[in-house]
């Protein structure tokens, strides 16, 4: 019911919504009465009129922005051909959306509404876009938000990067919190508390993880932070879990978070650690992002900086032989991972019916002849189910090290990275380490017959719980991250192939063969796997066991305490069965 209401929505939101003007002007000319229990849009006659938004302007010290989506310049009558043939080939890119206010990457909830790849004569509509944001720069513009939302009854989202997978930092006719510009990180040599002594970063929503990163590593520090450059550290990243190429030694990003800086629904600033507030706490760390208050910081341990090393290689059905020799490869690739994670790296890499890239498997304290010795087996076992086609030469092994963490990073891996777009649907699925202990060939045929229908899965291999391996940095204190994260082998991110040159109603015909069809075959094989909360599909049947795995009783009822209204909506977040779309994209009560 609610994947046909949202698509339904998305459907009408396509054709209606005109783009308010850039300076703010004359009120929209219609008047539709709304239920009560709905929240207005601007169609609706209680929407609020253009002096309420200038009297916000004003509040907010002109930081006031009307949307005007960046494909605008695709379509007149703001069409400018040079403009349109740049943005047709950075289309997707976080560099394109990140820096611009109301923009976001997942392409679903964009719907075609406004993009390069519709005729230029097409009528550009907001569509699912807010309609104003407010560039915050201070906790008053924060709680003016807040405080102009609640009077006016308009939806309020959070944007900080756009980089979440459901569309939750837009929403038709929402006014938009845009964190971007609070960005300031700062370094705390001596953070002292009853549960944590020893260095630490400051860090405001706005702050991206390489930012951290850079800061931290100046200092003589290592931070847990994204591999994605532009994700901002104290927004979705660290209230879905965060995952990291140094989750096998340090953990989750959520599990070294000493405090947390919150507003509240009722714009009260709310401090959050392990001994004040330890429920609220609890939820943000690990229990999804944008549903409890407004973040504003975080404040998080870090590490002293040590030598590490990475590798990176790749191979295919080519190179392998054959198909039937590529598959023996790659699972013999997936079982030789198991001692590398029990050693504490972590691997990022994709494979398709054809291809497997690593980008990285990622050894903090480990030089790279080190590193090269403990990759000799998996290279061995790759060879030997090969027939021998597959060696450390054709593999094209290369091999990295550097001084930090974050100076290999920036060498090795943030550049392959800052590439890579959302697809028009997606989906995601743990690998429970208990199936890769026994036996994992049901899994093996499940991947094999996803991926020949034209799908390819993009992979981060950790394992932050490991009997094998003595924990360096246990959590600070105890958190909401998703258990079955914590016992995974692996995390998937399941993609068809894409190009944004297909026809749009593509996009649902995919979305809808991803739920229907492949996960269902991914969960034959993987029973109860779950996903991980922030690399999902908005339309999993279960949320509540998928992406919260036992947590979510707590996680509600401290909702109900932060936020009793419900005034913070996410559509995978704590309380969102208590809100349903209508047909014209209004959130209302359910």
């Amino acid at each position: 019911m609610l994947l046909r209401t949202i698509s339904t929505a998305l459907a009408f939101w396509a054709v209606t919504a005109e783009i308010p003007q850039a300076v703010l002007g004359s009120e929209t000319s219609a008047a539709v009465q709304t239920a009560p229990h709905c929240r207005y849009i601007p169609e609706d006659a209680g929407w609020p009129q253009t002096h309420l938004w200038n009297q916000l302007n004003r509040t907010v010290n002109g930081r006031l922005i009307a949307t005007v989506p960046v494909g605008s310049v695709c379509h007149y009558p703001n069409y400018d051909e040079a403009k349109c043939n740049e943005l047709t080939k950075t289309w997707g890119l976080a560099q394109t959306g990140v820096p611009r206010p109301a923009e976001f990457l997942a392409l679903y909830f964009q719907n075609n509404t406004c993009t390069p790849f519709t005729p230029s004569s097409t009528r550009c509509v907001l569509g699912n876009y807010a309609s104003y944001s407010v560039d915050a720069r201070s906790i008053e513009d924060v709680r003016a938000s807040i405080s102009f939302a609640q009077k006016h009854n308009i939806r309020l989202v959070i944007n900080n990067s756009g980089h979440d997978f459901y569309g939750q930092s837009t929403g038709k006719g929402a006014l938009s919190l845009w964190m971007h510009n609070y960005n300031k990180t700062t370094m705390i040599h001596d953070y002292s508390s009853s549960y944590y002594n020893g260095p630490a970063l400051h860090v405001q929503t706005g702050a991206e993880g390489a930012a951290a990163g850079a800061h931290a590593s100046a200092e003589g520090y290592t931070v847990v932070a994204g591999s994605c450059p532009t994700v901002k550290m104290a927004g979705g990243y660290l209230g879905g879990g965060g995952h990291s190429y140094l989750s096998g030694i340090y953990g989750f990003a959520a599990d070294n978070v000493l405090e947390w800086e919150m507003v509240t629904a009722d714009g009260e600033r709310v401090v959050a650690t392990p001994t004040q507030n330890a429920d609220l706490y609890w939820a943000l760390s690990g229990g999804g992002a944008g549903t409890y208050g407004v973040v504003l910081s975080a404040t998080v341990r870090v590490f002293p900086n040590e030598v590490t090393s990475n590798a990176a290689f790749s191979f295919s059905v080519g190179q392998a032989g054959g198909v039937g020799e590529y598959w023996n490869a790659v699972s013999a690739f997936h079982q030789q991972l198991k001692p590398l994670l029990d050693q504490g790296m972590v691997a990022e890499y994709g494979f398709t019916n054809e291809t497997l890239v690593v980008t990285g498997v990622m050894a903090p304290g480990q030089t790279s002849n080190s590193l090269q010795s403990s990759l000799q087996p998996l290279v061995n076992a790759i060879t030997a189910k090969s027939c021998s086609q597959l060696t450390a030469q054709s593999l094209g092994m290369k091999l990295a090290q550097a001084d930090s963490y974050y100076d290999l990073y920036k060498a090795e891996i943030e550049s392959h990275l800052a590439g890579l777009v959302f697809p028009a649907a997606m989906a995601g699925r743990f690998v429970p380490r208990k199936i890769m202990n026994v036996d994992a060939t049901e899994l093996d045929k499940a991947l094999r017959a996803i991926a020949g229908r034209g799908y390819s899965y993009a992979v981060i291999a950790l394992n932050a719980l490991n009997s094998v391996r003595n924990r360096t940095a246990p959590p600070i204190a105890p958190n909401a991250v998703q258990p079955n994260f914590n016992d995974a082998y692996s995390s998937l991110m399941i993609s068809p192939r894409w190009s944004n040159f297909l026809p749009w109603s593509e996009a649902q015909v995919l979305q809808d063969q991803l739920i229907n069809e492949i996960l269902p075959m991914y969960d034959a094989a993987a029973p109860d796997a779950g996903g991980y909360k922030n690399e999902g599909n908005w339309a999993e049947k279960d949320i509540k066991k998928s992406f919260y795995a036992g947590t979510y009783e707590r996680l509600e009822e401290i909702k109900k305490k932060m936020d009793p209204s419900g005034f913070f909506y996410g559509i995978t977040s704590v309380g969102f069965d208590r809100f349903v779309w209508d047909s014209a994209g209004r959130l209302c009560k359910a």
